[in-house]
């Protein structure tokens, strides 16, 4: 595995630009400074930090610093340490404070220059999201396919609502139809000069035919027509499907996690 540092760099401000999309609801807070960047929700869609710039001589001292301000919103959160993090040392000086190693997800990334034919499978078709009306009908099929309860989808919904439609928005989500059946969903975030693939679900009677493929294509040619030229996603269960569309792994999450200590 080649890790192209650029194609990272951009899937991760990529990755904080939807992040950005849930910022100041639902209890969800999104931080950015100099520094760091992480967001808490205390439930969907997570806790992670996902950037870490520290400058200085004492750099031990500012990441206590930044555990003692995140514990003040949650008592649990997944650190990400990217390859041009600094310090350079950070996954060593993150154990060393206690926080223990777990395996995160593959990052993997495409050119879009030379994409397969839109074919879909027989009596399927992709719908993008253009009105609310068809925003619930996707928050619904998107829960389905991740096994939550609606409510617990809502912050997607909530987010994307707000966010809006049309040429101006850089969130765009389509939804998969077999026949009159809504059965399949995802979201394209079109930000930082890279196509981020996200939230690919397929309603658990609806798998194993083609759908989560058919909508994740339609995306790949959505973010073409719309002047991208890489796309880029993580996953951590569906390397097959990816690689089947020519995606290829670029980097896997180096992760870390932080649990606030039982008092």
């Amino acid at each position: 595995m080649t890790t192209d540092l650029a194609r990272v760099r951009a899937l991760r401000d990529n990755y904080l630009a939807y992040f950005r999309l849930f910022h100041s609801q639902h209890g969800i807070r999104v931080h950015e400074d100099a520094e760091t960047a992480w967001i808490i929700a205390n439930g969907p869609p997570g806790n992670h930090l996902l950037r870490t710039t520290i400058q200085g001589s004492q750099p031990d001292a500012r990441l206590q610093a930044i555990l003692q301000e995140i514990a003040r919103w949650t008592g649990g959160m997944r650190w990400l340490v990217f390859p041009f993090d600094a310090p350079q040392d950070m996954a060593a000086r993150l154990r060393a404070l206690g926080l223990h190693e777990d395996e995160g997800d593959v990052w993997m990334f495409r050119d879009l220059e030379h994409l397969p034919a839109l074919t879909l499978p027989p009596g399927f078709r992709v719908e993008v999201v253009a009105d609310l009306p068809t925003l619930r009908r996707w928050w619904t099929v998107s829960a389905q396919g991740f096994g939550m309860r609606q409510k617990m989808a809502q912050v997607w919904y909530d987010a994307y609502r707000r966010h809006g439609f049309g040429p101006g928005a850089y969130a765009l989500h389509v939804i998969g139809w077999a026949g009159r059946e809504p059965v399949a969903s995802a979201s394209l975030i079109l930000a930082a000069g890279i196509a981020g693939v996200y939230d690919v679900s397929t309603a658990p009677w609806a798998r194993r035919r083609g759908y989560a493929r058919a909508v994740t294509l339609h995306l790949l040619h959505l973010a073409r027509e719309r002047g991208y030229h890489v796309a880029g996603l993580q996953t951590h269960d569906a390397i097959e499907l990816y690689e089947n569309l020519g995606f290829t792994v670029g980097w896997r999450e180096k992760e870390f996690v932080w649990a606030a200590p039982s008092s």
